[in-house]
């Protein structure tokens, strides 16, 4: 079963780390071309796309540093931008739109909650004073100002949301494992309160029959009677407790796996044109389904389910596809727990199959002629 740990610095990581970067590559670039398009004396332009450029890799620093590191080492970066950001302006007045916005950025992810807006506020005003003072204009000056804010947000907003996925998803892992656990649980409880008498009772009185056996025959033969009853008994209740698992039908299971689903954030898209079943045949399909549920909640990142149970004429067909399997993962499972739901299909004349699609889903289809 994977941790949750693994779940949140594993495979969502790099992907994290990639959109951030991309973002961030994205927004300097757009710096860039804003700065070659403009008419600039050639040393405030090269001194602009100097400290764009650092400003990028000072804040890509900072996007790796996380909020475990040590504050020295956060306060330290915030102060490098803020020179990057303030000199080339009161030195040679080299301005461009969204020159304050890495460092705005990095006020927001580095102070805690609401103490930082007000000084995230006295940036953006503070470069709008610097670049009037150095005779920009209102007009210029409030574009060096509205465009800071627009890149800080936006590289502030995109942190948040991938921060806000990582944690999400190690949620969803320990939800899911809870599940798994509580199932066992509720399994092992009720063996246990439905056996632990009845077996306890068959130890006794096999015990006093075995003591009985030479003393008084006739005693002894009603108490292993009482055994026969009791251990009958039992029989019925483990029935009892596993017809929780085998009598299902698979419009029911297709109805509680679109809702486990659903609320473990995958979207379900459920299609079921399907008449009344056999009996067995209904049993196995619910049970393909619902191990194919669990699969999917456990082994995979899906975000989309594909859920379709067609009957033609006497040919029945499940395929379930999500598109949460790395191709590498498909192409290279070991097959167990598919090998047992084949095997369960096998016992009905099914047959199971699975497949990567073209389109990057990973697909296992059941098919029962009946």
């Amino acid at each position: 079963m994977p941790s949750t740990e693994s779940a949140r610095h594993g495979d969502g990581t790099p992907r994290v780390a990639h959109l951030q970067l991309a973002i961030l590559t994205i927004l300097l670039a757009a710096q860039i071309s804003t700065l070659l398009a403009g008419p600039m004396p050639p040393r405030q332009l090269t001194a602009s796309l100097a400290a764009v450029t650092a400003l990028a890799v000072l804040q890509a620093r900072h996007l790796r540093a996380p909020a475990r590191s040590p504050l020295w080492l956060r306060l330290g970066l915030v102060s490098a931008e803020g020179l990057t950001t303030y000199l080339p302006l009161l030195a040679i007045g080299a301005a461009w739109p969204g020159m304050g916005g890495f460092l705005a950025a990095s006020v927001l992810l580095v102070l805690p909650g609401r103490a930082a807006w007000p000084l995230v506020a006295a940036v953006i005003m503070g470069l709008f004073a610097a670049a009037m003072s150095q005779g920009l204009g209102v007009r210029n000056s409030g574009n060096v100002a509205i465009a800071s804010l627009a890149v800080g947000l936006t590289l502030f907003g995109v942190c948040h949301l991938t921060s806000t996925i990582m944690h999400m998803r190690g949620m969803h892992t320990e939800a899911t494992q809870l599940a798994v656990v509580k199932e066992r649980l509720r399994f092992a409880r009720d063996l246990h309160d439905l056996l632990g008498y009845n077996l306890a009772a068959i130890t006794l009185k096999a015990e006093l029959s075995r003591r009985l056996i030479r003393k008084d025959p006739a005693a002894a033969g009603d108490e292993l009677r009482d055994v026969v009853d009791i251990a009958r008994q039992a029989v019925a209740e483990v029935r009892h407790v596993v017809d929780g698992y085998r009598n299902i039908s698979l419009a029911q299971e297709i109805a509680a796996a679109a809702s486990l689903l659903a609320s473990a954030d995958v979207a379900a898209r459920v299609e079921m044109s399907c008449g009344i079943l056999p009996d067995k045949v209904d049993s196995v399909l619910a049970m393909v389904l619902r191990e194919l549920t669990t699969n999917i909640l456990r082994h995979s990142t899906a975000r989309n389910c594909w859920i379709t149970a067609v009957q033609a004429d006497e040919h029945i067909t499940l395929s379930v596809a999500n598109d949460g399997v790395p191709r590498a993962a498909a192409n290279h499972r070991d097959g167990g727990g598919l090998e047992n739901l084949a095997s369960r299909l096998e016992a009905v004349g099914g047959t199971l199959s699975a497949t990567v699609c073209d389109d990057g889903r990973f697909r296992v289809l059941a098919e029962i002629a009946i």
